[in-house]
C-alpha cells in the first residue's frame, strides 16, 4: 500500500459506532478517498470504561477504510465529546515603544497569556478560540495587526476536557496503530462541515445528539459563545423504552430504528408492534405502537430542555436568527426536529456534511457530519504548519542573509 503521507484522516469514535475518512487535498479541495465504519462498544455515560473493545472498533474502522481505498492510514484527527465544557478568558500584554504596527506575534502573545488560567483538577485545555480583541481599550476589535497602541487585549474561549478521558481516548487510538495528530470537539468539528459564515454571523446552535451524550457549540456574531456536553443520548432513548416494554437493549433500538416516532401524536390509537421479551425463548407480545413514541417524545422534550438551558447560560437564546441544526445518528429520528422546535422556538434543520468531492451519497447523511468536519480540520492543521514552516524558513534566510 502507497504511504499516506499526503491523505487526510478524520476519526470519531462514537460510543455506538467507530467512523473513519480519508481525503486528499488536490488544487485547495479535499476529495474524498475512502470510509470505514465499524460497531463500538466499552463506553458508558460517553468515557470509556473498557479500552479493549474501543481498540478494536478502531481498528475495524480503519482497516475497512484502507481496504476500501487503498491506503494505509497511520494518522488522524480524533474528535472529542463528552466531558467537554468551555469559559470565555480575557487578558492584555504591554507593547514595545515603537512607531510599527502590531505584529502576529504579539498577537499569538496576547492570545497565550489569555490562556493562562488555573484550570480545576482533571480539567486539560483542548482548545482556544479567539473572539475578539481591545487596542489602547477600543473593544470589539477582530484583527488588531498593523493597528498601533501601548496595550492590547485578547478575549479567548477556551474549551477544556476532562485529562483522564483525553488520556484514555488517545492511548485507544494509539493501540490501534493510529498517531493522534490533534483532538478537537467534535460539535466544533460538526460547524466546520455544515455551518456557513453566515450562520455562525447572525448566531447558530450546532447539537450533535450522539449514543452517550449530545455535544453543544452555539455561534453568535462569528462567536464561539458555548461549548459544552450533556449527559443524555441516543442510549437513554433505547434504555427507557427497554425498561418500560421489558424487553432487550439490542430489540429496544431495532424497535426506535423501525417503528420510532418522537411526536407520539402522529401515530395511530390503533397501530400495534411485536415486542420480543428479554427472556430466554424471546416470545413476543404485541404493545400500542403510542407507547414507544410517547417514551420517545418525553425524553427528547427533557433533552431539548437541557439545549435550551445551555444556550440560555451562554446568552444566545432568542438570538439564533439561522436556528439550530441537529447532526449525529439519533437525528434521523423522526420528529426530533419537531420537538426541537417546540422547545427552543427556533428553526430547526438536519445538518449534512460539506459536499467533498467524490463524496458517496450513502455519507451525505448526519452521523457522518462530524467524521466530515474532522476531515476538514485536518486540513486546515496540515495548511497552518505549513505556513509556520514556510515562515521559519523565510526567518532563517533572512538571519543567513543578514
Amino acid at each position: 500500500m502507497p504511504k499516506t503521507t499526503n491523505y487526510l484522516v478524520g476519526l470519531d469514535i462514537g460510543s455506538s459506532e467507530t467512523r473513519c475518512v480519508a481525503g486528499v487535498e488536490e488544487d485547495g479541495r479535499i476529495r474524498y478517498i475512502c470510509d470505514g465504519a465499524a460497531r463500538s462498544g466499552g463506553w458508558k455515560k460517553g468515557v470509556i470504561v473498557d479500552q479493549e473493545p474501543v481498540v478494536q472498533s478502531i481498528e475495524q474502522a480503519v482497516t475497512e477504510a484502507e481496504a476500501n481505498g487503498g491506503i494505509s492510514i497511520d494518522s488522524a484527527v480524533v474528535g472529542v465529546g463528552a466531558t467537554v465544557a468551555s469559559a470565555a478568558c480575557r487578558a492584555s500584554i504591554q507593547m514595545p515603544l515603537r512607531n510599527e504596527g502590531i505584529e502576529r506575534v504579539e498577537v499569538n502573545e496576547a492570545v497565550k497569556a489569555a490562556t493562562r488560567v488555573k484550570l480545576g483538577d482533571d480539567r486539560m485545555l483542548l482548545q482556544a478560540i479567539p473572539l475578539e480583541f481591545a487596542v489602547d481599550g477600543q473593544e470589539g476589535v477582530r484583527n488588531p495587526l498593523a493597528m498601533t497602541g501601548r496595550r492590547l487585549e485578547a478575549q479567548v474561549r477556551l474549551i477544556t476536557a476532562s485529562t483522564q478521558a483525553h488520556v484514555n481516548l488517545t492511548t485507544v487510538v494509539n493501540r490501534a496503530g493510529i498517531v493522534v495528530e490533534e483532538t478537537i470537539f467534535e460539535p466544533f468539528a460538526g460547524a466546520l462541515a455544515g455551518l456557513t459564515e453566515q450562520d455562525r454571523q447572525i448566531g447558530v446552535a450546532v447539537v450533535d445528539v450522539g449514543a452517550g451524550t449530545t455535544d453543544i457549540v452555539a455561534y453568535l456574531e462569528d462567536q464561539l459563545r458555548a461549548a459544552v456536553s450533556i449527559p443524555i443520548g441516543g442510549d437513554h432513548l433505547v434504555r427507557d423504552v427497554s425498561q418500560v416494554l421489558k424487553t432487550s437493549e439490542a430489540d429496544a433500538a431495532r424497535l426506535i430504528a423501525e417503528y420510532g416516532c418522537a411526536v407520539a401524536s402522529l401515530t395511530a390509537d390503533n397501530s400495534m408492534i411485536e415486542v420480543p421479551t428479554a427472556t430466554p425463548n424471546r416470545t413476543r407480545r404485541e404493545a400500542p405502537r403510542k407507547t414507544l413514541n410517547e417514551i420517545l417524545e418525553s425524553r427528547a422534550d427533557e433533552l431539548f430542555r437541557w439545549v435550551d438551558q445551555e444556550l440560555e447560560r451562554a446568552g444566545v437564546k432568542g438570538q439564533l436568527i439561522a436556528g439550530v441544526v441537529l447532526t449525529g445518528g439519533v437525528a434521523k429520528l423522526t420528529g426530533l426536529a419537531d420537538v426541537a422546535e417546540r422547545v427552543l422556538k427556533t428553526s430547526v434543520r438536519i445538518g449534512l456534511p460539506a459536499p467533498l468531492y467524490d463524496l458517496p451519497e450513502a455519507l451525505d447523511q448526519p452521523e457522518w457530519t462530524a467524521s466530515i468536519g474532522l476531515l476538514l480540520y485536518a486540513q486546515r492543521l496540515r495548511l497552518h504548519k505549513q505556513a509556520q514552516q514556510e515562515s521559519m524558513t523565510t526567518w532563517f534566510r533572512n538571519i543567513f542573509r543578514t
